[in-house]
């Protein structure tokens, strides 16, 4: 199956101004906030300009700022209306676990930004949570992270995207130029190019200015709860540059120039990929309703057929440094597949999740995997439960 080439076009947008309450219009005798102004109204002659001075919506905190500990903290559960303990999870649902380069490791949650460093023991006083927020004021689920050329980490989250550089926080927003600030993945090239992947699109930032990256319309899967003919839940850098999309109901890859369609399977309408991993040989695989996909650049094959997996959905597909590849599947927890045969961990074997989102593997060769219920970490042959007392 040959992708099908199409041409790439972009529409280069600066980060818009954002109404600081200090910058009003005179119209007919009504003052109306400059924002509004600027983003709906067409200027005639004779119209007073008070105060032109607006600001960008982009915010900066320091992490001091908005950093708390977790010794002390109320358990952040599953639902906030269950009131038996769940074991004092670092979050009732994790998202994404992410470990950077000076091994600390992040963890995207539904209560928000968690990172455990060491610093201060093997227990929840090493364990941060970061109070990032959105327009509203309101505290976000993290879905995305990653790390750049230079050591910033990107987080993807309900409220937009944020930077941190080591010290502060800077969280960009509609109002600075991405398409929705509900963002599901994020991906930075070796350029240091910021790819976000939001439930409106793509968008690419330069360091300065938010470009719209246009995909062909996706098809929405109408059995899942979120759903968007733009929304992109998962964007990789290969080896060779090339850009990678999991599109709704497509995959796309962009080679600096063009973009083209990955046709996925012959009843493509209902295959729906979640996530795109490539393996040590240049092969890449697909996390889909349909199972787990393999595509060696010429033909696409059914892993999940061939190796005896359940018909079940596969999202996240991670390889590990002995080859393996490690996936979740829905209600299945995770399983391993050794390039023969696949083995199911779940609930039995420490994985108490039935929907794990995150599949990870720290510097010392851990696999880690969160979801609903919390995060778990490979100890021998099962799982164990870690929670913010550890074990770390």
């Amino acid at each position: 199956m040959r992708p099908q080439w199409m041409p790439w076009r972009s529409r280069r947008r600066s980060a818009p101004a954002r109404d600081a309450a200090i910058g009003f219009f005179v119209a007919n005798r009504v003052l109306l906030p400059a924002a509004f102004v600027a983003a709906h109204v067409l200027l005639p002659a004779g119209l007073i300009l008070l105060s032109p001075a607006l600001a960008s919506a982009a915010k900066t905190v320091r992490e001091a700022d908005i950093v708390v500990s977790a010794v002390g903290l109320p358990e952040f559960k599953t639902d906030p209306h269950i009131k038996e303990s769940q074991g004092n999870q670092i979050s009732g649902v994790v998202r994404d676990i992410f470990q950077d380069r000076h091994g600390h490791m992040w963890f995207g949650t539904q209560n928000g930004l968690a990172r455990y460093d060491g610093s201060a023991g093997k227990d929840a006083s090493s364990l941060s949570y970061f109070e990032l927020e959105d327009t509203f004021g309101q505290r976000v689920t993290i879905k995305s992270i990653a790390e750049a050329p230079d050591g910033s980490l990107w987080i993807g989250m309900t409220g937009g995207v944020a930077k941190y550089d080591g010290q502060n926080f800077t969280t960009y927003y509609e109002d600075d130029g991405l398409r929705s600030d509900d963002v599901w993945s994020i991906c930075v090239d070796r350029t240091g190019l910021v790819w976000v992947g939001t439930f409106a699109g793509v968008d690419v930032f330069d360091g300065s200015t938010f470009t719209p990256f246009d995909l062909p319309e996706g098809t929405p899967d109408p059995d899942k709860g979120v759903t968007s003919p733009h929304i992109v839940w998962s964007i990789v850098e290969d080896s060779h540059s090339r850009m990678w999309f999991a599109a709704e109901g497509a995959v796309f890859t962009y080679d600096g120039t063009t973009v083209s369609r990955v046709s996925m399977m012959d009843d493509e309408s209902v295959t729906y990929t979640r996530s795109i991993m490539e393996d040590r040989s240049g092969d890449f695989w697909f996390g889909t309703t349909k199972g787990l996909l393999r595509y060696d650049g010429d033909s696409i094959v059914s892993v999940s057929a061939s190796g005896g997996l359940p018909d079940i959905a596969v999202g996240v597909v991670h390889e590990d440094r002995s080859g393996n590849i490690w996936i979740s599947a829905h209600g299945l927890a995770v399983y391993r597949y050794d390039g023969s045969s696949f083995a199911n961990f779940s609930e039995a074997d420490g994985v108490n999740t039935g929907v794990a989102m995150c599949i990870a593997e720290d510097d010392r060769g851990r696999i880690w995997c969160g979801g609903f219920g919390g995060t778990f970490r490979l100890d021998g042959d099962s799982f164990v439960n870690v929670t913010r007392d550890g074990p770390w």
